[in-house]
């Protein structure tokens, strides 16, 4: 009995959990007299609290590691030119397919995109993960 009104203090205290419960019963309206309703209803069923407790819980972990596998991979080959040298000059301007890209001195790196695409992708593999996390800031943008 005691789990049930930690569950209920939970549902209640918790608005993400409150959200995901009126979606998962699909609630169309914004009336706050019917959402208390429905709300309470299902608070009150303790085997129906419980799955929607550990659904919510579940849903929650897959997106944080949905977001986990984001920051560890993003699709380089289809940004432009500019956006690619950007990223390569603020993180990795040491490396040499960033450094001469516009140099028709060096052959194998004078705008040669693949060749940038390539070393940035690797560097940004190697990379901490606060320098992924703001490359993938200015990818999104």
């Amino acid at each position: 009995m005691n789990t049930m009104n930690q569950m209920q203090e939970e549902a209640t205290q918790n608005i993400e959990l409150h959200h995901f419960i009126l979606e998962t019963f699909g609630l169309q309206s914004k009336k706050k007299r019917v959402r208390k309703k429905l709300f309470k209803q299902v608070v009150s069923q303790e085997k129906l609290l419980k799955k929607l407790v550990s659904e919510f819980k579940q849903a929650d972990q897959d997106q944080e590691q949905e977001s986990a596998e984001e920051t560890t991979y993003i699709k380089l080959d289809h940004l432009p030119v500019t956006t690619l040298l950007k990223i390569g000059k603020e993180f990795f301007k040491e490396e040499e397919s960033v450094r001469f890209y516009y140099n028709k001195n060096k052959e194998s790196y004078y705008k040669n995109k693949d060749v940038l695409v390539q070393c940035i992708s690797s560097s940004f593999e190697a990379a901490n993960h606060e320098t992924q996390k703001a490359i993938i800031q200015i990818v999104s943008k």
